[in-house]
């Protein structure tokens, strides 16, 4: 073997595995808060949020245990994507005696984390919208 063709043959097998790396080095669980405004007649929303990520996959929940300060009476859980970039896609709704979807976007890898998105609920007044913004640290 040449040794130019000895050269490609051990860095291909290496940038294969910093790529791999790079994809991956976003995995695991990142904790912080959930914030919005207030509707009419209701506090502003400040829940705590964890969000998990795995490869290009992610999920996150709300983590307000019923009966507290920060239970609001529904659930809010989700899914999405990451990319390899880090950029983030969580898409999900509420469980429990509301209705709403959402949706936040972010980067992973800017510091501090900061995702910016939407809820929109249906209550028995009407439906309601609002922009919402998620801090994350990674744990």
């Amino acid at each position: 073997m040449n040794p130019k063709t000895l050269g490609r043959a051990v860095v291909a097998p290496l940038m294969l595995a910093a790529a791999g790396a790079l994809a991956a080095s976003f995995d695991g669980t990142y904790t912080g808060t959930l914030s919005c405004p207030a509707f009419p007649k209701q506090p502003p929303l400040r829940v705590d949020i964890a969000v998990t990520v795995s490869g290009a996959m992610a999920t996150y929940e709300q983590t307000a245990k019923p009966g507290t300060e920060t239970d609001v009476g529904a659930q809010e859980a989700g899914n999405g994507s990451v990319s390899p970039s880090g950029e983030i896609v969580l898409n999900g709704g509420c469980r429990g005696g509301f209705s709403c979807v959402t949706e936040y976007r972010g980067d992973l890898s800017n510091m501090p984390i900061h995702l910016k998105g939407n809820q929109r609920w249906w209550f028995r007044s009407g439906e309601r919208e609002r922009e919402c913004e998620v801090q994350l640290t990674r744990r």
